[in-house]
């Protein structure tokens, strides 16, 4: 009978001492999963900018050859980079550059036509993109330094870039830097 009477369970302070430890635990794997989804979403926010760049990349491979290294080549381009010790200036294409255009007077507003109709809304959507409620801004960048000769083929390539950027500071969430892809534009003859 004495063995039926003796009841042993756990104490107040070993069920204290063992939810501590739990506690610990789960407080460890809160931060990993709060660097996980950190993570998840800076890389989701570069995928979201490369897609965004490679989508300006193939608009631009789509359009009239002649006429956009006819701007390039001008003194109307706008200037995206400056000059910096051996480097020369950089042009090419902003949001800003056709924004002010209403006619094909001149300057910059003369190159309107090398887009389809002249119409600059369609290159407006894709410099100034919206995705998610958040807006980015892609620059076209003229690479005149990887420019080949004429014998090398480089008269039926144009070598751009596209460089995308959140429209606000900050507001693409983090890992959101800018995200650059590189491609060329093939004159008509190669298409």
């Amino acid at each position: 009978m004495k063995s039926l009477k003796k009841e042993q369970g756990f104490t107040l302070i070993e069920i204290l001492a063992a939810l501590l430890i739990l506690s610990i635990t789960a407080l460890a794997f809160t931060a990993y999963f709060s660097n996980a989804l950190t993570f998840a979403k800076a890389n989701q926010n570069k995928t979201i900018m490369s897609n965004l760049a490679r989508n300006a990349l193939v608009y631009m491979q789509k359009q009239d050859f002649d006429r956009l290294e006819a701007y390039f080549n001008s003194d109307s381009a706008t200037v995206v980079r400056n000059a910096s010790g051996t480097r020369e200036q950089r042009v090419g294409i902003t949001p800003e550059t056709f924004a002010s255009c209403t006619t094909s007077s001149g300057g910059t507003c003369a190159f309107r036509d090398m887009f389809e109709n002249g119409n600059l809304q369609p290159v407006m959507a894709v410099l100034r993109p919206e995705v998610n409620g958040i807006g980015y801004r892609v620059v076209i960048e003229y690479q005149k330094d990887l420019s080949r000769t004429a014998a090398a083929g480089g008269a039926l390539l144009l070598p751009i870039s596209a460089t995308v950027t959140a429209a606000a500071e900050g507001a693409a969430g983090p890992g959101a830097d800018a995200v650059t892809v590189e491609g060329y534009v093939n004159a008509q003859s190669i298409r």
